[in-house]
């Protein structure tokens, strides 16, 4: 999948999936390097959720959003859609695996991205790959992973880690005892 529909394209495509309907037999959804950003995403979420996302609820201690009952994997690898488009996402409870891979994240990200962690119980794959959070959000990340029992593979490649990132992931190793695929390759770690 690689077309580049944009924001406009997956706006009009919302409108011919919501019409009043939610989409509650969504199971997948792939929209990988659909050259969409955070504008995007809001659309992407009227497509889970049968309403748009609400406009002033981006920050991660705000968004409420509940999503399809059956969708289970997310892909949305490839777009820009930073920190603010990942916060949308922090609430979809039903997700079992979640590519949110070279999407333009920051620490900012990572901070959304351990609230999700901590409350998602579902959630097995988790690709945040290639997105420039560093060793502060690893640590993020890493922290929220000690108590989580359900994440078993996780992709933190080309993330910018140094020997710091390395450490909080080697203190997480310790505590957390479902991870069973770890990533980190492109990495600066030694």
């Amino acid at each position: 999948t690689f077309c580049h529909i944009g924001d406009k394209g997956i706006k009009f495509l919302s409108r011919f999936c919501v019409k009043g309907q939610k989409a509650t037999q969504l199971q997948q959804l792939n929209l990988r390097l659909i050259d969409i950003t955070r504008e995007g995403m809001k659309h992407v979420m009227s497509i889970i959720t049968s309403g748009p996302a609400p406009l002033s609820a981006v920050a991660c201690n705000t968004v409420m959003i509940t999503g399809s009952p059956s969708l289970r994997v997310l892909d949305v690898s490839g777009n820009t859609i930073g920190d603010d488009g990942i916060s949308l996402y922090q609430n979809l409870n039903t997700l079992t695996e979640l590519n949110i891979g070279w999407c333009g994240l920051s620490v900012e990200g990572a901070a959304c991205i351990k609230k999700m962690l901590t409350q998602n119980t579902t959630l097995k794959t988790l690709d945040i790959g290639d997105n420039n959070i560093g060793d502060v959000g690893m640590g993020h990340i890493a922290e929220a992973l000690e108590d989580n029992n359900t994440l078993t593979k996780l992709d933190v490649s080309g993330y910018g880690l140094s020997a710091k990132g390395a450490a909080c992931i080697k203190k997480m190793l310790t505590q957390n005892t479902s991870l069973k695929t770890l990533d980190i390759g492109s990495n600066n770690i030694g």
